[in-house]
């Protein structure tokens, strides 16, 4: 599990350490059919029992160490999550770790993805020795496209999004060596 990271605005934080509020602040950021348009097949919403299963799915199959609520440090506000999860979630290879992000639209465009994104691959390459990350980012979300490309990653190539086979979803590569 990793330990909170920081950042010169941002605090981000395990879900172990996550406390009422930060996960009703992360309903809140995800409560808007915008935040999904590029996720999966997209959803209208977002609700405290969504959240509550899926973090129980995920704790069941041991995928929350590497997500961390991404918390702005001068006010407490839970602008989203960004991590590191096994590639095999969204179809890629059993192998490999993918870096994720999903902000709340009201923080979108202020560089906050690109700040806990940076920490994140950070903690990544230093403390999990990780050399190699990959990415997907629907076709269309250019925003994230930018904060790939911005990081370092390369574009790979595009394939279906397994929920919905009729959206693209374009996969990067990021090594250490490259960066």
């Amino acid at each position: 599990m990793p330990p909170p990271l920081t950042t010169e605005r941002l605090t981000l934080l395990p879900y172990s350490l996550a406390t009422e509020a930060h996960l009703d602040g992360l309903v809140a950021a995800w409560d808007d059919p915008e935040v999904w348009r590029y996720v999966g097949a997209g959803r209208d919403g977002f609700c405290r029992a969504d959240l509550d299963r899926a973090l129980e799915r995920a704790k069941e199959r041991g995928l929350l160490d590497g997500e961390l609520l991404v918390v702005r440090t001068s006010d407490g506000a839970v602008l989203g999550a960004c991590g590191l999860y096994p590639s095999w979630l969204d179809g890629g290879l059993p192998d490999e770790t993918d870096l994720g992000y999903r902000f709340g639209r009201a923080f979108w465009g202020q560089g906050y993805g690109l700040e806990a994104a940076a920490a994140v691959l950070r903690w990544g390459t230093e403390e999990r020795g990780l050399d190699r990350v990959g990415s997907n980012v629907q076709s269309l979300n250019a925003a994230s496209h930018e904060i790939l490309q911005r990081l370092g990653f390369t574009f790979r190539e595009a394939r279906p999004v397994p929920a919905d086979p009729s959206r693209t979803a374009h996969w990067y590569a990021w090594t250490a060596t490259a960066a």
